[in-house]
């Protein structure tokens, strides 16, 4: 029933677009299967300055698009106001037209002038006038402000040069910098550095993480803001008089970290952790990683002179607290014969060459691939995803691509710390996983991924415990070397496991797991 659901929307998406492309004047775009999108159509009305994207899923006309608006003559109110005077009622019918005439009638109204040309005869001279008006008005405020304080504000570094420091500097680690960013609907998100793509935002693809600098408010080094718009504070450049650079931010820190370690030698509960987040390490698209360096909490009050508690947040944290680290993770669980016994057998040719690292192997009873992250925080939440995993049951079976097992063939490794067998899936298992994440974003529940799915089993995590006590931080590649290209076996994708990343465990040894799906 449902596959025939999706057969008329996709009948109704394509004689839509195509009725649209025919009677359009201006430019038009389409792309089609862009992740969770069926279509994704790009319109800018001849001689006008504004670009309208509208990203249709399957359930299209049932539920409306995904509206995207980007016009440099609007402010970015104007333009979510004018997001929000494009709401319909037509659902169930054809309404990308029904959205335009909207956004042409709110345009109207306002008076917005969108020409991509400049305007002759009576119409210029009024626009120009009244630019001309703004301006002066600008000028004077301007000008009765600095004789207020009788001197001029020092410029400060902008967003971008702060970028090319990160990027450039080879002493600066990118991966434990934190940038905060207006999102126009959400408001305030903050993203790992390395999770953005700091190309020409013109130039990325519809799947790449980009962000408008302008929107950019503050940089994070760890838990300490380094750089920050509203309040203009440059600890990066020291450009607003702190004279304080990001190298004395990060001597500050690590001077304070040895301090408060001496007097915590003994807490270290989470090195000895064998969770689902491999470490600190964190998966690329291209099969690399970026590593996230974790340290635990500590609740023993410590000091730092020069030490600037007022720019972290949430009050003065001494380790690197990753609030955006997740706490729990959707995952397949891995129980072929084939794949567990070949499994059991790279570890233990690694345990061979070093018998101390047992206690980095997975249990075979705890081998997955996992799906995506999230962040539940409360029992309310974990009740939540709960009880919204059960209700997507019917779809996720439905939709579960049962029809192409999983192949486990050849193994890599991220830092030589980690070990694992390498996952080929369909091109339906990432559509999957797309929709997945979709289905939990749009019930309220955080998804804390910072890269795509990129799917593979951990065979092998050497943990610091074990690293630092043993002196053997990496496995050499040699030991494994001439098992790379092992065929594990196939496994079909029939389970869905909500497991919790902590030390408890299942009778049968898997993760702890307050809710399982079965297809």
């Amino acid at each position: 029933m449902a596959g025939n659901t999706n057969q008329e929307n996709l009948a109704v998406q394509t004689a839509e677009i195509n009725e649209i492309k025919a009677g359009f004047h201006g430019s038009c775009r389409l792309i089609k299967d862009l992740g969770e999108f069926t279509h994704v159509l790009t319109l800018q009305p001849s001689g006008q300055d504004i670009v309208y994207k509208f990203q249709m899923t399957r359930r299209y006309p049932q539920t409306k698009p995904n509206i995207i608006i980007r016009c440099p003559v609007l402010s970015e109110e104007e333009i979510a106001d004018l997001v929000k005077s494009m709401d319909t009622d037509t659902l169930g019918k054809p309404m990308i037209q029904t959205l335009l005439n909207k956004a042409e009638q709110y345009i109207n109204l306002n008076k917005f002038n969108l020409n991509s040309k400049p305007n002759t005869g009576k119409g210029k001279h009024e626009n120009t006038g009244r630019k001309n008006k703004e301006k002066r008005r600008k000028r004077k405020e301007r000008q009765e402000e600095e004789e207020v304080t009788d001197e001029k504000k020092t410029s400060m570094k902008t967003a971008d040069d702060v970028i090319k420091r990160i990027q450039w500097d080879a002493d600066l680690p990118q991966d434990e910098f934190v940038v905060g960013y207006i999102d126009r609907f959400l408001g305030i998100q903050e993203k790992y550095f390395t999770s953005f793509s700091w190309e020409d935002i013109a130039s990325v693809d519809y799947n790449v993480l980009a962000v408008p600098k302008h929107r950019i408010e503050y940089f994070k080094y760890k838990d300490i803001k380094v750089w920050d718009k509203p309040r203009r504070i440059d600890n990066v450049f020291g450009s607003t008089g702190s004279k304080k650079t990001i190298y004395d931010v990060i001597a500050d820190y690590e001077r304070l970290k040895i301090d408060t370690s001496e007097k915590n030698e003994s807490k270290n509960a989470d090195d000895s952790s064998d969770d689902d987040s491999d470490d600190g390490i964190s998966v690329t698209v291209d099969g690399g990683a970026t590593n996230f360096q974790t340290i635990d909490d500590s609740e023993e009050e410590s000091e730092s002179a020069g030490f600037d508690e007022e720019m972290c947040d949430d009050g003065f944290d001494k380790y690197w607290r990753n609030k955006l680290r997740p706490n729990y993770f959707l995952a397949f669980r891995v129980t072929d014969p084939d794949i567990v016994h070949t499994t059991e057998g790279i570890q233990d040719v690694i345990m061979d060459h070093e018998p101390r690292f047992e206690s980095c192997c997975i249990p075979l009873h705890c081998l997955h691939v996992t799906l995506c992250t999230l962040g539940l925080d409360t029992p309310e939440q974990v009740a939540h995803c709960v009880e919204v995993l059960n209700k997507l049951k019917p779809e996720l079976a439905y939709m579960a691509p049962k029809d192409t097992p999983l192949v486990f063939k050849g193994m890599d490794q991220f830092f030589n710390r980690v070990v694992y067998a390498k996952v080929k899936c369909s091109k339906e298992m990432y559509t999957f996983v797309d929709h997945l994440k979709l289905c939990l974003k749009n019930e309220g529940i955080e998804i804390r991924d910072n890269h795509d799915f990129v799917p593979h089993m951990t065979i092998v995590k050497v943990t610091r415990t074990v690293g630092n006590s043993t002196g053997k931080k990496y496995i050499p590649p040699w030991v494994y070397s001439n098992k790379l290209d092992v065929d594990f076996g196939k496994q079909v994708f029939d389970n869905i496991f909500l497991c919790q990343m902590s030390h408890e465990r299942r009778k049968d040894g898997f993760y702890s797991s307050p809710t399982s799906l079965s297809f």
